[in-house]
């Protein structure tokens, strides 16, 4: 990765002139992608001149400095080192770093890597990817395999018995193909149901076939409650001898006794447990705390939806003290107070990790021991919609003292904190990478945004939904906020959408962010075209894009935008009024990574010609909705 330079004794005059303008030469054409090392023969010249010698150096600084000029390509480190770098990759980065050299393909397909990834079949590129495998020794992996929007087919029968004993991991989504899978796949671990039907599959899956399933995941709403009863029954232990480790599972009244009796015969070995209560449990609670009492080993304890506080506290007094949990998530739990709260961060003060509050309402200023008791070890913290928490609970709580440990901080609708406490609260924090503050329209200002710019060097992910407070100012910088974002050079995602006292400055001047992935700029309404041509060259890796509502957005907006963002993916331009059909043709003309398309409430567009535009051109595409 680069030039080198091998003499003999000391290079003449002229041979270092020629030198020094092929490496002159090379530079220009390489636009400063490669680096050269030039030191020693500059040095060589100047002596060469008649400068003034350096005294002789002795035998020991001599290798010493010797040492220190060796420089090492990056192309000959150690394989443990590019995986190592490697591994805080997205897949999508890891498919571009694929393409680089042999190298980089063989150490990006090792199973480690491109286990991130999954072979997403369709009833479009079903035929295509049988014939591949048919045809051609394929490189594919199959160990994680989701199919999509498919009916029972005998091509998908075929294809599974080629591909089937490959799958380790398997995704249902829209796809009613039981009968398809049955028999096809002996090793698979981990099986998933999302979002199904059963039109045309009423018989189901047979669950006892997978004699090494480890989790399975049910939230397919749609499926027949007594099709959901059928499932959970053959993971009964008389039936079934799989050693469940994952279970994920909506509670309905009717699979009430299935569901807590699943729960007992694998509470041994039941590590992480996800359920969604659609409807208030019966009161008698016996059931579930003999369940709970056993599970030893879990971790991870997902409880969310319409759950009851006597359910809720005899599920959290029953699990074992001695049960490494690290997340806990309680989402929607209304009914969680401050006492059940302090209890839970007594017995799991030391293992907790993450926990997720959203929409427990009554939490309020009377937390702040539970969350000074977990803040020593708590990296994730979500509070979102807790609209009885104020900042100083917050302050006092998370942040009393100086706090290297959390990592992410999620206050989405936390109505009464205030920016004095905020901003204090940006200081204490050290080590922040995700923070969510949308619509806290008091606390986000110009001076907080600041102060994030200034001590939160190390975000990926800033929401700041519509805080309209926020300006110009707080972006660019000014004698008053002298930190501008660019000092954030790291982010990844952003979201700006309703901050509706921006302007194009911004776009122009500020967000000059080059790992920028995920943009967010829906319904702000003083961002001009040129503006948005200025934003693909400062952030030119971004893949995710929302425009909705920016009324400013016209055709050549989305020419710039599907030419200069190479790696766009995902576009929302929604009731941009300024579209027509032009803009479907120059998606389709640039946008070769295009994979959804959402494109609503546009007047000036002729849907049905573009819907039938994209069929016919890009049948691949994931989403599109117009």
């Amino acid at each position: 990765m680069g030039n080198s330079l091998t003499t003999c004794g000391k290079p003449s005059q002229r041979r270092e002139r020629r030198f020094l303008e092929r490496l002159s030469n090379t530079y220009a054409q390489t636009h400063r992608k490669i680096e050269f090392r030039m030191m020693p023969l500059l040095g060589l010249s100047r002596n060469k001149k008649g400068s003034s010698a350096s005294p002789p150096l002795s035998p020991d600084k001599k290798d010493r400095r010797a040492v220190r000029k060796i420089q090492v390509p990056i192309d000959m480190l150690p394989n443990e080192m590019w995986l190592e770098v490697m591994s805080y990759l997205s897949y999508n980065d890891l498919k571009q770093l694929r393409m680089v050299s042999w190298h980089c393909y063989d150490l990006v397909n090792r199973r480690k890597l491109m286990y991130q990834g999954k072979v997403i079949v369709t009833r479009h590129n079903l035929a295509a990817i049988k014939e591949h495998v048919e045809n051609a020794p394929s490189k594919m992996t199959f160990e994680r395999m989701e199919l999509r929007n498919l009916k029972q087919s005998p091509k998908l029968d075929s294809f599974l018995k080629l591909v089937g004993p490959e799958v380790r991991h398997l995704q249902v989504s829209h796809a009613p193909v039981f009968r398809n899978i049955n028999g096809k796949m002996p090793n698979l671990k981990v099986l998933t149901i999302a979002a199904s039907n059963v039109f045309d599959d009423t018989l189901g899956i047979n669950l006892k076939q997978f004699i090494n399933l480890e989790a399975f995941e049910c939230d397919g709403v749609s499926l027949d409650s007594t099709l959901k009863i059928s499932m959970l029954l053959q993971l009964r232990k008389p039936a079934n001898k799989v050693r469940l480790r994952h279970l994920q599972f909506e509670f309905t009244h009717d699979n009430e006794e299935v569901l807590v009796a699943v729960l007992r015969d694998h509470a041994e070995t039941l590590e992480y447990i996800d359920i969604f209560f659609s409807c208030a449990p019966s009161v008698d609670v016996l059931p579930w705390c003999l369940a709970f009492e056993e599970m030893r080993n879990l971790s991870i304890l997902k409880l969310s939806g319409n759950c009851h506080l006597l359910l809720l506290e005899s599920i959290l007094v029953s699990v074992p003290k001695v049960a490494p949990l690290r997340q806990l998530d309680l989402t929607g739990m209304l009914s969680l107070t401050n006492d059940l709260f302090l209890y839970v961060a007594s017995k799991w003060e030391y293992t907790l990790k993450s926990l997720d509050l959203m929409f427990c309402v009554q939490l309020n200023s009377a937390c702040i021991d539970a969350l000074r008791q977990l803040s020593g070890q708590l990296k994730c913290l979500t509070m979102a919609y807790c609209r009885e928490m104020t900042g100083v609970a917050l302050l006092k709580g998370i942040a009393y003292k100086p706090n290297y440990i959390i990592q992410e901080l999620h206050l989405e609708e936390v109505c009464f904190i205030d920016e004095e406490s905020l901003c204090e609260l940006l200081v204490r924090l050290y080590n922040l990478r995700r923070l969510s503050l949308d619509n806290c329209r008091q606390a986000v200002t110009d001076r907080t945004m600041s102060l994030i710019c200034k001590y939160q060097t190390s975000l990926r992910q800033l929401n700041i939904e519509y805080c309209i407070k926020i300006t110009d100012k707080g972006f660019l910088g000014c004698p008053e906020f002298p930190y501008p974002i660019t000092r954030l050079r790291g982010l990844r995602e952003l979201n700006l959408r309703g901050c509706k006292n921006l302007t194009d400055r911004v776009l122009k001047e500020a967000l000059i962010l080059p790992e920028l992935r995920v943009l967010s700029l829906g319904y702000c309404s003083f961002f001009y075209p040129e503006g948005f041509e200025a934003l693909t060259h400062n952030a030119p890796a971004i893949e995710t894009l929302c425009v909705a509502s920016c009324m400013k957005v016209d055709d050549d907006t989305v020419r710039h935008f599907m030419r200069n963002l190479k790696r766009l993916r995902s576009i929302n331009i929604s009731n941009c009024m300024r579209l027509t059909l032009q803009s479907i043709h120059h998606i389709l003309r640039h946008g070769h990574n295009m994979v959804e398309l959402i494109a609503c409430s546009i007047d000036g567009m002729d849907q049905e010609q573009a819907q039938r535009l994209l069929e016919k051109q890009r049948p691949q595409m994931k989403q599109v909705l117009l």
